[in-house]
């Protein structure tokens, strides 16, 4: 079913300062629910695990770097959907914090890899731990089969949306 502007049914009505908003316009758009899901995430990443001392795309570089030693740039910037050049700013703090190595790769010392210093794999086993416990509460208002199904959604859009056709 089709909704205009105009004709929505407001189902999302909240009090916020006072004031009475309708959300419901809004809440039409993944888009606009995606990007306020993960503005909320990361505050709640910094309360939860500034202990760890990376951002949250470090934390993404150095789980995805431990998952994949050797990783080139171009499949890690696709691996976490960065851009190249902030990608490389991101993994130049890296390497400077002592977590991040980059080495030529076996058979091809024209390309490098990506890889993991000993305190990088420490710093990532840790942050792995510490990501899933933050995962599971910043997810406690679903259930295991909620949680399970939006992750698994939100695969399936981001495969959908990185093979679209330009």
């Amino acid at each position: 079913m089709r909704r205009g502007l105009r004709d929505r049914q407001t189902e999302d009505v909240r009090r916020l300062n006072g004031a009475v908003v309708d959300f419901s316009s809004l809440d039409l758009f993944a888009g606009h629910l995606t990007r306020v899901v993960q503005v909320r995430l990361f505050q709640f990443y910094y309360e939860r695990l500034a202990h760890l001392r990376v951002s949250p795309g470090g934390f993404a570089v150095l789980i995805a770097i431990h998952s994949n030693p050797g990783i080139q740039h171009g499949a890690l910037a696709h691996a976490i959907a960065a851009h190249g050049p902030n990608l490389t700013k991101l993994v130049d703090r890296l390497v400077r914090a002592g977590w991040v190595e980059r080495r030529a790769i076996a058979g091809d010392r024209r390309t490098t890899g990506h890889f993991l210093s000993t305190g990088g794999q420490k710093k990532a086993e840790a942050a792995f731990r510490a990501g899933l416990a933050h995962d599971e509460t910043a997810t406690a208002s679903l259930s295991a089969g909620e949680r399970k199904t939006l992750l698994r959604l939100l695969a399936k859009l981001d495969r959908g949306l990185a093979t679209r056709p330009r």
